[in-house]
């Protein structure tokens, strides 16, 4: 086995477990005790939590991949968006609000990440009325069909296909029906066709937008089909460098209700509210908190459109530039608090972590492995069991 790396970063900015199950990424496996393995940048990447640090290894590569090691090295890092300290940004939230503090002691290391673009738009299509471990297993059978495997000792990995290798399928929206995908192909199907009409390179065109304004590129991401305002937002947030956009779902409105909209009414008068529990703003941004605060509690039976963008623009004003990363920590806070009712109530152990819920085993192909550069020969349409090449 290849040596083990140290990246030397420490659990207070980055734990695996969390990380890599709150919903963000769904192709990490975990393969061995506090180990995860995920094809990226064309290798196998093998990643270690220990008490005090992250370590990495690469398992295999394709034949195109660059070997050098500080070049995977350096992908990882800025994957893992390493350059931000998650402690400053924590230390500045809790000085808003000081209950930050106990989440960010119960979501420690809890960061967000900087994912390919054309893996994080196809995966978040994929989450309209989903949940992580449905998406997961979505996911994971969409590389298994179009992606490049790359065999290792712990099993076979596949890489995240170009929009290319997609709109090579003869039938893509059939396809993804038999895969499981059901209304949900047809979007896969109009966004690669889209995105190939109007771009000659698309995977240029998607990362071009980092370059954007966060108004421009959610512009641009909602004329793809099966992408709204939240899974727009997830991209923005998790692909493009845009560290304030904040994805507004169920949970992320919930919790804007709950954990907030009692507490507002006392900002700065401290009425009926614990000194502790206090919430600390500006005095040009107060009026604004409690705006929305009145938004949200007009939503609070159903949920209106104009009740999610309030909640959405409460965590902005609350947590600032990078309210994008607090939400993340709020949604997998909320995570496990709904996931530890469900356990209750169903009696099962306290035990019962996401990990075990979205753990996957590497994908087992429906079809003989492909070579790298395989010949494509024209297959019928109707079989699943081999890949459908024009």
């Amino acid at each position: 086995m290849p040596a083990w790396t140290d990246l030397k970063i420490k659990p207070s900015e980055l734990r695996l477990d969390p990380t890599l199950t709150c919903g963000q990424a769904f192709r990490w496996q975990s393969t061995g005790p506090s180990e995860w393995t995920c094809a990226l940048f064309g290798h196998a990447i093998d990643l270690k939590q220990t008490p005090t640090t992250i370590l990495f290894r690469t398992l295999g590569h394709l034949k195109t991949a660059p070997t050098d090691h500080s070049h995977v090295e350096s992908s990882l890092r800025d994957y893992l968006q390493l350059h931000i300290s998650l402690e400053t940004l924590c230390d500045t939230w809790t000085i808003v609000d000081p209950d930050f503090a106990k989440l960010r002691k119960a979501q420690e290391g809890v960061r967000t990440l900087r994912q390919p673009v054309v893996e994080t738009l196809f995966a978040f299509i994929a989450s309209s009325n989903n949940n992580i471990k449905r998406i997961t297993m979505l996911v994971n059978k969409f590389c298994a069909y179009f992606g490049t495997p790359i065999e290792t000792n712990k099993g076979i990995f596949y890489t995240f296909p170009e929009v290319k290798d997609i709109a090579q399928c003869v039938d893509i929206e059939g396809t993804l029906k038999e895969l499981g995908f059901g209304y949900r192909a047809k979007y896969y199907a109009k966004t690669v066709a889209l995105l190939c009409d109007s771009h000659e390179c698309p995977e240029i065109f998607l990362l071009g937008l980092r370059d954007k304004s966060l108004e421009e590129a959610r512009k641009a991401l909602l004329q793809l089909s099966g992408v709204g305002p939240k899974v727009a937002d997830c991209v923005c947030l998790m692909a493009l460098d845009k560290p304030g956009a904040v994805p507004v779902d169920t949970h992320i409105w919930q919790v804007a209700l709950r954990r907030y909209v009692p507490r507002i009414a006392n900002v700065q008068d401290g009425i009926g509210a614990e000194q502790s529990r206090r919430l600390v703003l500006p005095e040009d941004k107060v009026e604004l908190v409690r705006g929305l605060a009145k938004l949200l509690v007009a939503g609070q039976k159903a949920p209106s459109t104009k009740a999610y963008e309030a909640a959405q623009q409460l965590i902005i004003a609350l947590f600032g530039p990078f309210a994008g990363w607090a939400q993340g920590m709020l949604f997998s806070g909320d995570l496990d608090t709904t996931e530890s009712a469900a356990a209750a109530v169903k009696k099962e152990p306290a035990a019962s972590k996401r990990k075990a819920k979205v753990d996957v085993s590497p994908v087992k192909p429906a079809k003989p492995i492909k070579p790298e550069n395989p010949t494509k020969p024209e297959i019928p349409a109707s079989s699943i069991k081999m890949r459908l090449r024009k």
